[in-house]
């Protein structure tokens, strides 16, 4: 197509504005130059000669799909139809097209456009409301404005919902390990309640005042089928972050009931182990030195001589409670027991050496050997999710960028945290509410050990998955890298 002479460059000037159109990705990483610069290199289009080009639409689009890859390129004098083909090409092209219009005519290519917009105080009632945003002012700055708001809103909410799945995963594995390993509760229920109920709220209230991220404006636009909640996005929820959870929150567990005497091999099938239960707990003291090793119950139930040792009679033994105080006062070497073969007993449980001579704020008695180590145990384990869940909302403040970049404007998140820790110590060492929430005043060593090191594990880790994120390398330079396919949300 031949461009217009010099003599009728003036002259088309008055008139190119009529009709603009003007493409390219939402917040492109190459800025557009200046109109002045631009108009060097934009291809102007008389409306004889648009008809022409139409007419080739027939071709599948092909002579259309020429012009519209020009960098810049306007379109002027097109009537409604035309204007809705040129829209078509653009997303046929695969580009997100954003079109601005306040009259009838334009409503057909508003309403097919991706993003359709219309003047709010010169557009018509039919343009408004084929419209997706609608401009108060008239002023087309108020776009960018609404789009970054827009994708603002929408990254705080991906990183709300990755924070609150995290902890999902330290809640439900514990279960999984009482039924599937026969592991004694490694957290109660009355704590999953405190985390889920108490200490994750405030944090995830926080998230919701996050600023955008320096690179919000330059990123592409999302694909279609982005949706808010994605394999992605639970990729990273679940089985990253959660599970780095779950490791601390395991770690903490079996490190404080092996303080307390109970070696973490002999934990598995525990808690489905029947025991004789001693008749009077607190006056039947283990004592390795007897035959029965203190339990008064045992009596004549291992006069049967053996050459192998054998269990007692099921009809005088029981589960022991471990999730009630209902035997707090047990010494558990003289429970879990069995006939040795010569009239004695001997234990059927391995246990080890208590590490933490500490006493029970609730029983009052020593805390190793009984099933007030358990609750210490899930105290302990609370800690540890808490820790990680201070470590994990630091780590989704951003999605790409580092958090050094970051930074931390945000003055609800320091609240939130504050808010977090002081749920947590309460629960803790507020003795008066103790037996209502089966928790314990934990030592530092029990829980800090466990948690604070897979919460540093948790944001080193992350960090390293945004680095791959910036700079790994793409396949063909064009495709996202692999890192941004799998461990992005």
């Amino acid at each position: 197509m031949k461009s217009p002479k010099k003599k009728e460059f003036r002259s088309l000037r008055q008139w190119i504005i009529v009709t603009l159109l003007l493409f390219t990705e939402i917040c492109s990483t190459k800025p557009l130059k200046k109109m002045k610069n631009s108009l060097k290199v934009i291809f102007f289009i008389y409306s004889t000669s648009c008809s022409h080009l139409i007419s080739k639409i027939g071709e599948r689009g092909k002579k259309i799909a020429t012009w519209l890859s020009k960098p810049q390129l306007v379109f002027a004098r097109t009537t409604p139809a035309q204007k809705l083909i040129i829209v078509q090409g653009c997303q046929k092209l695969g580009h997100t097209v954003a079109v601005t219009g306040d009259g009838v005519n334009d409503s057909p290519a508003i309403k097919r456009a991706d993003i359709g917009i219309a003047m709010g105080i010169t557009g018509s009632d039919v343009a408004k409301d084929a419209a997706d945003m609608i401009l108060l002012s008239d002023d087309f700055s108020a776009i960018v404005v609404g789009v970054e708001e827009g994708r603002r809103i929408m990254d705080n909410l991906k990183k709300c919902i990755v924070y609150a799945l995290s902890s999902n995963v330290p809640e439900i594995t514990p279960f999984l390990g009482m039924v599937i390993l026969g592991l004694p509760l490694p957290l109660s229920t009355v704590l999953v309640l405190c985390c889920d109920l108490g200490t994750d709220v405030f944090p995830g209230f926080a998230l919701a005042y996050e600023e955008g991220e320096l690179d919000l404006m330059i990123r592409k636009p999302r694909a279609r089928t982005d949706h808010l909640f994605t394999a992605r996005l639970l990729m990273v929820g679940y089985f990253q972050m959660g599970s780095l959870e779950s490791c601390g929150l395991f770690l903490a567990y079996f490190y404080t009931m092996t303080s307390f005497g109970f070696p973490f091999w002999s934990l598995f099938y525990l808690n489905n182990q029947k025991g004789l239960l001693t008749s009077n707990s607190r006056n039947d003291p283990y004592d390795p030195y007897q035959y029965d090793l203190g339990n008064s119950r045992v009596g004549d139930l291992c006069e049967t001589t053996s050459d192998q040792p054998y269990p007692i009679d099921e009809d005088y033994t029981e589960r022991l409670d471990w999730v009630y105080l209902r035997h707090p006062y047990l010494d558990v070497r003289n429970v879990f027991i069995e006939c040795a073969g010569d009239g004695s007993v001997q234990p059927k449980v391995e246990f080890g050496e208590c590490f933490v001579k500490q006493l029970s704020d609730v029983t009052e008695t020593p805390i190793c050997y009984t099933t007030e180590a358990l609750k210490y145990a899930q105290t302990s384990a609370f800690f540890a999710v808490v820790f990680c869940q201070v470590s994990n909302v630091l780590t989704v403040k951003t999605k790409k960028l580092s958090i050094y970049y970051q930074g931390f404007n945000n003055y609800m998140l320091p609240a939130g945290l504050a808010s977090e820790l002081i749920l947590t110590l309460i629960l803790a060492y507020l003795a008066p509410i103790h037996r209502a929430f089966g928790s314990r005043d934990v030592i530092f060593i029990h829980f800090g050990l466990a948690g604070i090191p897979f919460a540093i594990l948790q944001m080193v880790y992350d960090e390293i998955r945004k680095y791959m994120i910036r700079n790994g390398k793409s396949p063909d330079g064009v495709k996202p890298n692999w890192w941004v396919r799998n461990y992005s949300f």
